[in-house]
């Protein structure tokens, strides 16, 4: 995990590691998925971290740890900022996407979240409606630069496969990708979790303790 990716500042506290998030959390047909994407990834273990099952999800917003107040943002922060966002997701109707196929980037290997139906952008608009509810409850958000890009990692890069002595390897996986893995499934989305989250650089991972279920449309 590169320097310029890690949430926590060398010499800073271990707690700038941990941020609140919300998340969609895959239900068992997607996890089953990614189960078989890790087949076509076990040989390439000396260059990406798979992702495991408990681990899995579609991040549709991060926060930094600290609210406008300079306070630290914990559980009990987080779960007072949850009727924010309810009344946010309120009019957010649940929706179907297409989670696939999956592909190499420089950093992980991703599967794309698309909207199921192409005539809107659910995705997109629940992203919008759930930074609107936590900037309401005072919270801060990393400043958005790039436009939205919603996907589920089934694994992270434990080294920069642009390195020249990495590059035939990650050809190896890509070429695996696309014969063996360009499949997508479709599932519906009906809520997403407040979270906590930690960074672990030295393990090429992410963790979260859920904090609250949040439905769509309610």
């Amino acid at each position: 995990m590169s320097a310029g990716r890690r949430w926590r500042a060398e010499g800073a506290p271990a707690e700038d590691s941990v941020r609140p998030h919300v998340l969609w959390l895959p239900p068992a047909e997607v996890i089953d998925y990614f189960r078989e994407v890790r087949e076509v990834l076990a040989p390439y273990e000396d260059i990406v971290a798979p992702i495991a099952d408990d681990d899995l999800h579609w991040t549709i917003q991060g926060a930094l740890s600290h609210d406008y107040a300079d306070e630290r943002v914990g559980p009990r922060q987080l779960k007072d900022a949850a009727e924010a966002v309810r009344i946010d997701l309120a009019e957010q109707k649940p929706f179907t996407i297409d989670i696939g196929p999956v592909a190499l980037s420089r950093s992980a290997i991703l599967a794309r979240v698309w909207p199921h139906d192409a005539s809107s952008n659910p995705p997109l608009h629940l992203n919008l409606r759930v930074r609107a509810g936590l900037t309401n409850a005072g919270l801060v958000l990393p400043e958005a630069t790039e436009t939205y890009f919603p996907h589920m990692s089934a694994a992270y890069g434990k080294v920069d496969t642009h390195y020249l002595n990495q590059m035939d390897r990650a050809d190896d996986l890509a070429s695996s990708l696309l014969r063996r893995a360009r499949h997508h499934v479709t599932v519906r989305v009906k809520s997403v979790w407040l979270v906590m989250e930690t960074q672990h650089p030295d393990r090429h991972a992410y963790t979260f303790e859920r904090i609250q279920e949040l439905p769509l449309g309610r």
